[in-house]
């Protein structure tokens, strides 16, 4: 018996990384799960792998319409919406003053507009869920969420942002039994946590590998972070072990955010 039984969720950015290791945790416990991600190959590749009770739907956090389409794709196949999470997002990394309008405007808009826009489309269907057991909105958030470093000043206002959205959503929606949390991951080996390391290495001469290993020598566990690590925690705040726990922001990352 696993911990999602008889539970369907959405995750958008689903296709790699975080939310890829947590389709396949939601599935072997026991979940139904509608992936959605602009990585079309990467997604249809993994609902592949994962096998019929994962489907993958091209989309866009950020547009209404997808969102709107890939809640109606869920009903349309399972016939309710438990679980939303929200793990779709890009990093930033730069002084304040290098980011142009451009980047700006992506940022704030793949990082907050997205999974509030996403957030108001599955809404209906997640009370709907909650009246006949409880449901679940949860967020990837980011040690940035907690605490802040420079030259990631943007990022780390973003990701502020959402830490604020979730714990009021929590508040406004306590009584209608959905709940409402945050995972702060540290450095979480993903394509994303590569390309960063990658633009570190070329602007201090070195290799990547250096560079992932002077962010493996920066957590106190000296390890970097797997992505099943944030997906088995993210199963534990989706599931009924988890029933009265709302509006927690809930550190995945090695003990960064301890000191």
């Amino acid at each position: 018996m696993g911990r999602l039984d008889g539970k369907v969720a959405l995750i958008t950015g689903g296709a790699s990384g975080i939310g890829a290791a947590a389709a396949r945790q939601f599935v072997l416990e026991g979940a139904k799960v509608l992936i959605t991600d602009l990585e079309e190959g990467a997604g249809r590749s993994l609902a592949t792998e994962v096998g019929p009770n994962c489907l993958f739907q091209r989309g866009d956090h950020c547009v209404r319409q997808d969102n709107e389409a890939a809640v109606a794709t869920v009903l349309d196949q399972w016939g309710r919406l438990d679980i939303l999470y929200n793990n779709a997002g890009v990093e930033h990394r730069g002084a304040v003053d290098a980011v142009d309008d451009e980047a700006l405007n992506r940022l704030l808009d793949v990082n907050i507009s997205g999974p509030v826009r996403m957030t108001q489309a599955a809404l209906p269907s997640l009370r709907e869920a909650a009246a006949s057991g409880g449901a679940s909105i949860l967020f990837t958030a980011s040690v940035q969420a907690i605490m802040v470093r420079p030259e990631m000043t943007i990022y780390g206002a973003a990701k502020h942002g959402i830490a604020g959205f979730l714990s009021s959503l929590a508040l406004e929606l306590a009584s209608k039994k959905i709940r409402v949390n945050g995972i702060c991951p540290g450095p979480v080996v993903t394509p994303m946590l590569k390309r960063a390391a990658a633009s570190v290495a070329d602007g201090a001469g070195m290799s990547q590998e250096d560079a992932l290993d002077g962010v493996r020598a920066s957590i106190p566990m000296q390890s970097l972070i797997d992505p099943l690590d944030i997906a088995r925690a993210a199963v534990f705040l989706c599931s009924d072990d988890a029933a009265m726990v709302t509006g927690v922001l809930l550190p995945v990352d090695g003990g960064i955010t301890a000191r």
